[in-house]
């Protein structure tokens, strides 16, 4: 029989109690999604780079939640094809709402946007990639950063849940 002095039956108790807490509250994140992904607007930024926003319906059971240092490469049947980033995020908490992305996408060195507007109308949306990583901080506390790898970017313009990004 193990026996705890009284000062650990405090520090005990009061680390359940902290557990039981926070454990319920931790729930509700596995359950974020993305709903939808629509591109509002176009427009190209000199000869290698475009700017593009994007309305994204996020479902957000938790705490209002920032996303920063958004970044990342997509790849076009496995070629690198470009460069991305996007400036802070604010995600409403508790509810359903859109969000607007303004993102800025240069080309990688072996391709041109004249180049690519040509191909375009024979480019299939399937063999669009894209590895990105960001930070989310979540209003009063949790800070992550996230990384993902080979994502399919089809999966973003239609109906998809997080768990399948």
């Amino acid at each position: 029989m193990t026996v705890f002095s009284k000062n650990t039956k405090v520090i005990l108790a009061l680390a359940s109690a902290v557990l039981l807490l926070i454990l319920p509250g931790c729930s509700g994140y596995k359950d974020i999604r993305v709903d939808s992904c629509r591109l509002e607007s176009i427009s190209p930024s000199g000869f290698k780079a475009v700017e593009a926003g994007l309305s994204v319906q996020v479902y957000n059971p938790v705490k209002e939640m920032v996303i920063s240092d958004i970044s990342g490469t997509v790849y076009f049947d496995g070629d690198e094809l470009g460069y991305f980033q996007a400036p802070d995020v604010t995600v409403p908490g508790k509810s359903t709402s859109d969000v607007h992305v303004e993102v800025t996408a240069s080309l990688g060195q072996s391709f041109s946007l004249m180049g690519l507007m040509s191909m375009a109308s024979r480019m299939d949306v399937g063999k669009f990639t894209m590895d990105a990583s960001m930070k989310i901080k979540v209003k009063g506390g949790i800070c992550k950063k996230i990384h993902l790898e080979g994502v399919p970017v089809e999966n973003l313009f239609r109906k998809a849940s997080y768990e399948n990004i």
